[in-house]
């Protein structure tokens, strides 16, 4: 980001300061008078201000560099010139802003500028006391006058530092408005070809399953034969879960993920979720089954809580050794809703990585963690199917093995 341009002041707001201040032509003339006395005496002050900052730890680190000092008095004694000499015009405003904006450049804190700025004015108040002697009335409003002008000059530096801090606020928010709209390019890029692989994947994956359903029946086929059939069948059937998952979390992102509410038996259909796994796990030495009421009446999408319990068992049955036994139950939750819960005895799930399971972008970390984790989409789609009918579903590991995936319906 290019360097901030430093703030500018046109006559008005010049003349607007000063008259809030106070300063007014008595206070340019006494200045005036005290110059050249306060200029005899600038090589003492600036050594004394100078010593107080090499007092001080935080300051005097930052005045370590080899002939910081010296190059910074010079600097010091140009600035006392300009801060007595009595002309406070266009001028003398812009130095300030531009001295101001150069600070805040090297990181100079405005903290600095209050406890600095009141030692300096306490080293000049005794030279200007020395110089009056007993003329007090003379000594004290050329004072008066000299801490207006500290006061206007302390006002500037902040006033840099407030302008450079809005233009870098004003830099970083361009950026990220340019950031957000590539973003949203890339996202709208990313959904056009989902949508694309998703539609490709379809048709081919619809062929090869009907050409199986075509083997399937014949009575050539040997026992091994059949059972590679069935579970290719089983396959593709994952598979296609799979493409709906991408496709139904890319629209529930967008707000577009259609819900049917129609009377629904929770109970039915958590008993046909597990009759379409009940087999395939016996075969692998798993069972499944159902704990329910005989009806369980409830208003939600029946398509979208299938596909849910669909995603579910098969967690619960693919993360789980053999001899795993998996509960699918409906029962009522503390709140008077239905509670629909798929619970295995498996070797439940670290406390670190609960968090990241329904996350679409999650399946990294959860391999990272050694689960065996396909898309990582699955339970991304089962939370966006949850919200979008209005229940919530959470993941519980009560005791020192197992886990229950809970679907709470309010």
């Amino acid at each position: 980001m290019s360097e901030s341009a430093p703030l500018s002041l046109g006559p008005e707001d010049i003349a607007l300061r000063k008259a809030y201040l106070e300063i007014t032509p008595e206070d340019e003339r006494r200045l005036k008078e005290a110059h050249p006395h306060l200029q005899r005496h600038a090589p003492e002050i600036i050594d004394r201000f100078y010593a107080y900052l090499l007092a001080h730890e935080h300051t005097r680190e930052m005045l370590s560099a080899p002939g910081l000092i010296d190059r910074l008095k010079q600097l010091q004694t140009r600035y006392f010139q300009e801060l007595t000499a009595g002309e406070y015009g266009a001028p003398y405003f812009e130095n300030r802003l531009r001295v101001g904006a150069a600070h805040n450049r090297v990181g100079l804190s405005p903290v600095w500028y209050l406890g600095a700025y009141t030692k300096y004015l306490h080293i000049v108040t005794d030279v200007l006391r020395q110089a009056y002697g007993r003329d007090f009335d003379r000594f004290y409003q050329t004072l008066i006058s000299l801490t207006k002008v500290i006061n206007l000059d302390m006002g500037l530096a902040i006033d840099a530092y407030i302008h450079a801090a809005q233009e870098t606020l004003a830099g970083r928010k361009a950026e990220l408005e340019t950031a957000n709209l590539q973003l949203r390019k890339v996202e709208s890029a990313r959904q056009q070809l989902t949508d694309m692989i998703v539609h490709d994947l379809q048709n081919p994956l619809a062929g090869i399953s009907a050409f199986l359903k075509v083997l399937e029946p014949s009575d050539h086929l040997t026992p091994s034969v059949r059972e590679a059939l069935q579970e290719a069948l089983r396959r593709c059937h994952d598979l296609s879960q799979m493409i709906l998952n991408v496709l139904q979390v890319s629209r529930a992102e967008e707000g577009k993920l259609a819900t049917y509410i129609e009377d629904v038996d929770l109970s039915r259909v958590a008993s046909e979720s597990a009759l379409a796994f009940r087999l395939a796990a016996e075969i692998e030495g798993r069972t499944v089954v159902v704990e329910a009421p005989p009806s369980a009446p409830l208003r939600t999408d029946q398509s979208l809580v299938r596909r849910v319990l669909y995603n579910l068992i098969r967690n619960a049955l693919r993360h789980t050794p053999k001899g795993t036994h998996v509960v699918v139950r409906v029962d009522r939750s503390d709140t008077g809703g239905f509670r629909l819960s798929v619970i295995d005895d498996g070797p439940g799930i670290a406390p670190e990585v609960r968090p990241l399971l329904f996350e679409r972008f999650g399946a990294p970390a959860l391999r990272k963690a050694g689960l065996r984790v396909d898309s990582g989409l699955g339970l991304a789609f089962c939370k966006a199917a949850a919200e979008a009918v209005g229940a919530t579903i959470r993941v519980e590991c009560p005791g020192a093995k197992g886990s229950a995936f809970v679907v709470e319906f309010p």
